[in-house]
């Protein structure tokens, strides 16, 4: 290419590939997906296709199927393929994943509502989670609460998530302080 070129296209969106196949979904059966740990490291192994030494696994849908669709990455991004129902993986598989996950998406679980107080327009949560205690505030209570499939997600003013499921078995005070707002 001449320098002449090099300008004309500088600035320009790169021309996607030829292949057809680089833009196909690739859904992993998961009877053919193995994932072990090495130090720090989540590995995969895609039997009759490769192994990678490192992956990050990714919710596709992190609000509303979290806990389905996972791209598998390796560590430039590209895409392995997709596990469609990580529940249907052998059980270690399952669990590595899981663990995986849970680190790349710090979402601690609510266990007990301590109070939720609104001051002019902004909530004050006090919780207790899977994590310890926590104080964080949202704009308003709608505006911070998303409701998913199996609960909601409450987003802070500082943009860290916490999860409260619906199954999660709030004790009567906690629910009657969420039913008393909602």
């Amino acid at each position: 290419m001449t320098e002449e070129n090099d300008k004309k296209s500088a600035g320009r969106m790169p021309e996607p590939p030829d292949d057809e196949n680089a833009f196909k979904l690739r859904f992993l059966d998961p009877a053919e997906v193995k994932f072990f740990r090495a130090g720090d490291a989540l590995r995969v192994t895609i039997e009759g296709d490769r192994s990678c030494l490192r992956v990050v696994p990714m919710r596709s849908f992190p609000i509303s199927l979290r806990d389905q669709y996972i791209s598998i990455r390796d560590m430039e991004g590209n895409e392995l393929g997709m596990v469609r129902d990580p529940s249907k993986l052998d059980k270690e598989s399952r669990k590595l994943l899981e663990e995986e996950i849970r680190r790349r998406y710090f979402t601690p679980m609510i266990h007990r509502i301590n109070s939720m107080r609104d001051r002019f327009g902004v909530f004050e949560w006090d919780v207790e989670t899977d994590r310890g205690p926590r104080k964080f505030l949202t704009r308003s209570l709608h505006d911070g609460l998303k409701e998913t499939d199996i609960g909601f997600i409450i987003t802070d003013m500082e943009n860290n998530r916490y999860e409260l499921r619906r199954d999660s078995h709030l004790d009567p005070s906690s629910a009657a302080i969420l039913d008393r707002r909602l």
